[in-house]
């Protein structure tokens, strides 16, 4: 897991600044509304690939391998949280979480639908290359 989150990193981040594609909150103040203010504060780097949706998808497919697609759990990391939905979530497999992850950024208007799913598409094409390496037991 290690691995892939190292190499997901340095894609994700190699291709955020090589497209240097702005925020979506970014493009609206400038061209549509200059008083809208999106839910989340804007991240000083640019938006595509999403981080979340590469760190998610390479993670859940490492996991995958190793746990099955049919790993069923729940996430109680954000409980008694304040500053958002403080409730236990889960998930009926490690990709559904990924998938959601993802997502989660478009609402907030800190990704554009493209940042979501092209990381995902990084995100589990690392893993798929983390999983055919020859790991010793």
């Amino acid at each position: 897991l290690g691995v892939g989150i190292y190499d997901a990193g340095v894609i994700c981040w190699y291709n955020k600044y090589y497209y240097s594609l702005q925020r979506p909150s970014n493009f609206i103040n400038q061209h549509i509304d200059p008083s809208w203010t999106p839910l989340h504060a804007d991240p000083d780097f640019p938006a595509y690939p999403s981080g979340h949706a590469v760190f998610g998808a390479v993670s859940a497919t490492i996991l995958e391998y190793h746990f099955g697609k049919d790993f069923a759990f729940t996430d109680n990391s954000h409980q008694d949280r304040v500053e958002f939905q403080s409730a236990a979530r889960s998930f009926p497999s490690l990709q559904a979480m990924a998938i959601e992850n993802a997502w989660s950024r478009v609402p907030l208007g800190v990704h554009y639908r493209m940042d979501a799913e092209e990381g995902m598409r990084y995100g589990t094409e690392i893993g798929r290359s983390v999983n055919k390496l020859p790991w010793k037991k």
